[in-house]
């Protein structure tokens, strides 16, 4: 009982010293505005599934469809905090406030102190604004185009790619503040604030991965078929994991990532056809190919894939931990990581088409999902040297990434 009251008044002192911090104001509004941008992203992620969807079954008649409104407003909202949090930085800059000195900013443009995270978020906002109406006209010229490879569709993705490498980046600054001090903020379960950000905003990006699945079709060499889907899976599946780990380094941390991907992802999966049907028939619009949309069990199921990829990250954490290989909790051998989750990128997503297809025959499957996996066996051995590759290369990179993201504070 006595240990007990003496825990809580040391949790009240510590909470006390905390706000009593003298760089609170500073790391208050950029905790607060990285969770603002955090949730527009999530709309534009959810305005991007419907906007793939309206794209193939509707068409394109205009700009201001409702896809493109839910998604540009995300994109427009996190773009003006970006703005505002450089602006504020600043004045607080040249006004010498607690917290904002050259230890935590960059200097842009001679004159702007901002962190480095909000100016790489502006930076791709800026892109994708710049990019909508250049796709715009694109689409004005060459009419309906839903590929992933349209050349304004590519360069919206790199703005998106920038961005959430700006808004990891502002999350990781303050988590890293927050290992560092000595009195930190409140943690829910074993995480503060900005790291619980950081598990939100890079299980969201992986969702935002598996509608590529359909992008990326078989290449025909003659004889065979070279299937393209595992490329895009395991970059996400080695990068986004081991990047996860370093950076935050405490065990269980990827499966975490897991348990909220994958409600995220059967939300959008749920969301995306009510939201087409409702606004089509809204509208008085009709479907282009007489195709009413359906629930995809085969996005919805993919982050299995993922769930496996992080197994494999806490196995490895866990030995390199018992036998005293990893020091300062690094994970070693990540590129052999890479090489393995190659497998399961290549097996799992024809594996669960075919599951349904024999064991739940009355759920249909998509067209375009059934083009994409109906290659065969020599296909996919014919893909898995090169996925193993991707897999070795984007391991590499997730530690370099999640070492930057562990130690930065700017």
């Amino acid at each position: 009982m006595v240990r007990a009251i003496a825990q809580t008044k040391g949790k009240r002192a510590s909470h006390k010293s905390a706000s009593m911090r003298p760089d609170i104001t500073e790391h208050r509004i950029r905790q607060v505005s990285a969770w603002i941008v955090l949730c527009l992203l999530l709309l534009a992620e959810f305005g991007l599934a419907w906007d793939r969807r309206w794209h193939d079954m509707v068409g394109r008649d205009q700009f201001w469809i409702p896809p493109h409104i839910m998604m540009y407003t995300g994109i427009a909202g996190a773009g003006l905090i970006a703005l505002c949090v450089v602006l504020v930085d600043t004045l607080r800059y040249y006004q010498k406030k607690a917290g904002v000195d050259d230890s935590s900013t960059v200097n842009i443009l001679w004159f702007f102190h901002a962190p480095l995270g909000f100016i790489l978020l502006g930076i791709g906002m800026l892109i994708d604004a710049i990019a909508a109406p250049l796709d715009n006209y694109w689409h004005v010229l060459y009419g309906v185009d839903v590929t992933f490879w349209a050349p304004f569709h590519l360069m919206g993705h790199l703005g998106a790619v920038i961005g959430v490498l700006g808004i990891i980046y502002a999350f990781a600054s303050e988590a890293a503040y927050e290992r560092q001090v000595e009195d930190p903020s409140p943690r829910l379960l074993w995480l503060n604030g900005p790291e619980w950000g950081i598990v939100v905003l890079l299980a969201g990006f992986q969702e935002v991965v598996l509608p590529a699945l359909t992008a990326f079709i078989p290449i025909v060499l003659g004889p065979v078929q070279l299937i393209t889907y595992p490329l895009i899976l395991v970059l996400a599946a080695s990068l986004f994991p081991i990047s996860l780990y370093l950076c935050i380094r405490k065990p269980g941390i990827t499966l975490l990532m897991i348990l909220i991907l994958w409600p995220l992802s059967l939300a959008t999966e749920t969301f995306t056809p009510l939201a087409l049907r409702f606004m089509v028939a809204r509208l008085g619009l009709t479907y282009r190919l007489g195709r009413e949309p359906v629930f995809d069990v085969t996005i919805a199921m993919l982050p299995l894939l993922y769930l496996v990829c992080a197994l494999m990250v806490e196995a490895a954490v866990s030995w390199q931990r018992r036998s005293g290989e990893a020091r300062n909790d690094e994970l070693r051998g990540t590129w052999l990581l890479g090489v393995l989750m190659a497998v399961p990128a290549v097996v799992i997503p024809p594996g669960i088409a075919h599951a349904f297809s024999l064991w739940a025959p009355a759920i249909p499957l998509p067209p375009d999902v059934v083009h994409v996996l109906e290659p065969g066996w020599l296909a996919m051995l014919l893909t898995l040297p090169i996925a193993m590759l991707v897999g070795a290369i984007m391991a590499s990179l997730g530690t370099v990434f999640g070492d930057i993201w562990h130690w930065n504070r700017q």
